[in-house]
């Protein structure tokens, strides 16, 4: 029998295991909000998504060069599809994040998890538990505090923010799909390659196309490829082989909590009343059907 050599990862995880795995990695990401603000004073978008993914693409196959061998045509597919889809996510989040605030992108974006369930009833037949359909509609209101409620921020970027989740959404559905199928870390390190190769050619089309050329440019692109990419993106995949796909989509909770610390502790932006109430509203929508998926187990 052919033993996994992915330092163990796919063989050894419990659940318990697999959701503190998928903690860290939603927590990491959530950086990525911040430094991208910041990276985005004086680089354009797909720049900065391309120059970010090559790095993170080139230092995966200098760790698991070895690994590569077990590339199969279903782990190329699987990973060529999750990039196109992720590509497309990031791009409208960049875009999100430079007409908004950190703390708004980051909890619109990552209220993906309202549609996963859609995704599992109309490809999967599968429906969900009525305390999830809650949670649901819970946080639904709490999107609709935070982009049409009096003092709300709606602008064009939240337009794109909401774009961005409904592919984040549909990037759920399929990790937690193809993570099952086998060799979940090749499948991220040839997501991230895809994602550097589409970016760049975005870039090059969109955008005037250049490498960072200060300190604090190498600083960023170097945060954003290391901790949110190499560990964030690649290791996601590896998480979600033990967790259902509505499971995965719950802890996204955690990226909009970081991501608010994170933008207030480093840029500065306040929490407005509209933000609390529509925040407390996601998190509800987010925590209930949780709860009841730990009460089932246990």
């Amino acid at each position: 029998m052919r033993k996994s050599d992915d330092n163990g990862a796919q063989r050894e995880l419990s659940v318990r295991q697999s959701e503190i795995l998928m903690a860290a990695v939603i927590i990491a990401r959530s950086t990525s909000f911040v430094f991208s603000k910041m990276s985005m004073g004086t680089m354009q978008p797909f720049n900065i998504l391309a120059v970010r993914f090559i790095i993170s693409f080139i230092i995966l196959i200098a760790l698991f060069f070895k690994q590569l061998k077990r590339i199969t045509p279903r782990v190329l597919r699987n990973g060529i599809i999750l990039g196109v889809t992720y590509t497309v996510v990031m791009g409208f989040e960049m875009m999100g994040i430079r007409e908004t605030d950190t703390s708004l992108a980051a909890l619109i974006s990552n209220s993906a998890f309202i549609l996963v369930p859609i995704f599992e009833i109309a490809l999967l037949r599968v429906f969900p538990k009525r305390r999830v359909v809650v949670g649901m509609a819970i946080a639904f209101i709490g999107l609709l505090v935070l982009n049409f409620a009096p003092g709300a921020q709606f602008n064009m970027g939240c337009v794109y923010l909401l774009i961005s989740m409904v592919f984040y959404s549909a990037a759920i559905f399929e990790t937690s799909i193809f993570a099952k199928e086998g060799e979940p870390l090749l499948v991220g390190i040839i997501q991230l390659g895809t994602m550097g190769v589409l970016s760049l050619i975005a870039s090059l089309i969109f955008e005037d196309f250049r490498l960072p050329e200060s300190g604090s440019e190498w600083g960023m692109i170097l945060l954003l490829a290391v901790v949110c990419s190499v560990f964030g993106f690649t290791l996601q995949p590896v998480a979600q082989r033990k967790l259902d796909a509505d499971r995965a989509g719950m802890f996204s909770a955690l990226n909009p909590l970081a991501a608010i610390f994170w933008g207030f502790l480093i840029l500065g932006e306040r929490l407005t009343p509209v933000k609390i109430i529509g925040s407390i509203l996601i998190l509800a929508g987010i925590i209930l059907p949780s709860l009841d998926l730990r009460k089932n187990k246990q």
